[in-house]
């Protein structure tokens, strides 16, 4: 984890703000409760101090997040295998707020609304993409580790002039008549913004940035990005804007019109007029191709849920979707549910539908890919559930961009730490495990087993430096080690972490 963090030296362009950074990012990792800038202040001992260069860390240190990220990337090329593909997951996510002051909060569809009625939420939007780390040898989890996580605010809607009340004089109606003719033209501008700044075009220009970052690495350079991503990002502005070279995986409904493609030049009439013809015959939906009984179902093995399964799928290529992708040969895939029981229920119960951006991709790793990006999912919920990312209360532009940056960047330095230092899918140092997991034990280590460790070995290195006639000389030359990283004291204690825990 230090060394990670020794990384991001080249980031900043003073030692001091490198290593308040550095602090800053353990004590948020460790610390206990809500996640605030207060309370990462507590952790390092310094809330009978002055607190404004902490805070103008985040609000007017010159940083940027994506350097922070990258110095986490440059680690992951030695995590995968060869043969591996280079996967990146997509997905937006909200953090909720209650300041009134928050310039780019905005009313958002609650993802957590039942299907039958649609609630709202007060929150931040955020887009996250994560890189996935498959197992080297046979199958089991992935991890997926942040390498973006941007702030994709909404497009502010024009808002409607004021009625005149009944007290309106000619006059008033005159300007009313004028604003509402203002408010139309602003509504044209507003619908054609949404097209070129929505979350699809925040979306599609984010994977062409991180496929320039990607390139850059040396090892990398060569390697073709696929993205997965659900229906949301699966349309004709993230088609029209994203980078040709990208390999697009995504969701799709299953009432869209697909056509095959056009036929040879030498089959058509030599006399026709027009256009030329750029699409062939219609095919069925993708709901009929699979009801349909001609078509047999095809068999995979993948790793989903924690397990192994075998998965039926029906696949159609090449294929054009003339209302999203144009002329873009595609791939169609047709998943039937696996229908599993787990916890009570019956998971995976619906029908899924795929479009591969590239018919030359393996069916057999592009579906994985796609069971795989589930890990985007279990990151967002540890970092707001474990981790608290959104909830440090700040208020100004810069702060709000880039502390929960800050934050997702530390936590995806943890994770790369972790996999070097336990591997990818090894559970044994997560300890003495409680009786209700001793049925089924953890196939890997959580984030709160990693968090449980990284605190326990800060009571440990307090405890060699209480003893220094300790003969255990690993754990001694754990101890100079922390020490050559962060100083000559270590920044957080097991008493300032106990003392933050405030109920």
């Amino acid at each position: 984890m230090c060394e990670l963090l020794e990384n991001w030296k080249s980031c900043f362009l003073d030692h001091r703000t490198f290593r308040r950074a550095k602090e800053h990012a353990l004590a948020l990792l460790v610390c206990l409760g809500r996640r605030t800038i207060s309370r990462s202040i507590c952790v390092l001992g310094r809330q009978f101090q002055n607190w404004t260069p902490e805070y103008k860390l985040f609000s007017r240190c010159r940083w940027k997040t994506h350097s922070l990220l990258d110095a986490v990337l440059e680690h992951i090329p030695e995590l995968l295998s060869p043969n591996q593909p280079l996967v990146v997951a997509l997905d937006d996510t909200p953090c909720r707020k209650t300041g009134k002051h928050i310039r780019a909060a905005k009313m958002l569809r609650d993802p957590l609304s039942p299907p039958y009625h649609l609630n709202l939420c007060y929150a931040l939007r955020f887009l996250q993409a994560v890189m996935l780390v498959w197992p080297r040898e046979g199958s089991g989890a992935a991890r997926a580790i942040p390498v973006a996580f941007d702030l994709a605010p909404p497009v502010a809607k024009p808002k409607r002039p004021r009625k005149p009340g009944k007290q309106a004089i000619r006059k008033d109606w005159a300007a009313y008549a004028r604003a509402w003719r203002a408010h139309r033209k602003n509504l044209k501008s507003y619908r054609k913004m949404q097209r070129q700044e929505g979350l699809s075009a925040q979306g599609a220009r984010l994977l062409n940035k991180i496929s320039e970052r990607c390139h850059s690495v040396a090892v990398w350079k060569d390697k073709i990005l696929w993205a997965v991503v659900d229906a949301s990002f699966c349309n004709q502005t993230v088609f029209r804007l994203l980078d040709p070279k990208i390999v697009l995986i995504g969701r799709v409904r299953k009432d869209i019109r697909l056509y095959g493609p056009a036929p040879p030049i030498a089959s058509t009439a030599q006399t026709r007029r027009g256009r030329k013809v750029s699409y062939g015959p219609l095919l069925p939906t993708p709901e009929q191709l699979r009801q349909d009984d001609a078509t047999r179902w095809k068999k995979c093995p993948i790793f989903a849920a924690g397990q192994s399964h075998e998965l039926n799928y029906k696949t159609i290529a090449p294929v054009l979707w003339r209302s999203g992708a144009a002329q873009r040969s595609l791939r169609l895939l047709v998943i039937r549910p696996l229908r599993y029981r787990a916890h009570g229920h019956t998971l995976y119960r619906q029908p899924a539908y795929l479009l591969v951006d590239n018919i030359e991709v393996p069916v057999a790793e592009a579906l994985q890919a796609y069971f795989y990006r589930w890990e985007i999912e279990v990151d967002q919920k540890d970092e707001k559930d474990l981790l608290g990312v959104g909830q440090a209360q700040v208020w100004s532009d810069a702060a709000v961009e880039r502390q929960p940056a800050f934050h997702v960047a530390a936590y995806a330095a943890l994770l790369v730490a972790a996999i070097k230092a336990y591997g990818l899918n090894h559970a044994e140092a997560a300890g003495r495990l409680p009786l209700w997991r001793k049925r089924k034990p953890p196939t890997r280590l959580s984030v709160a087993h990693l968090l449980a460790n990284l605190r326990t070995e800060i009571e440990k290195y307090e405890t060699l430096q209480a003893d220094k006639k300790h003969k255990n000389r690993t754990a001694e030359f754990l101890a100079d080690a922390l020490d050559g990283h962060f100083g000559k004291k270590f920044p957080i204690t097991a008493r300032a972490i106990m003392d933050n825990a405030w109920t």
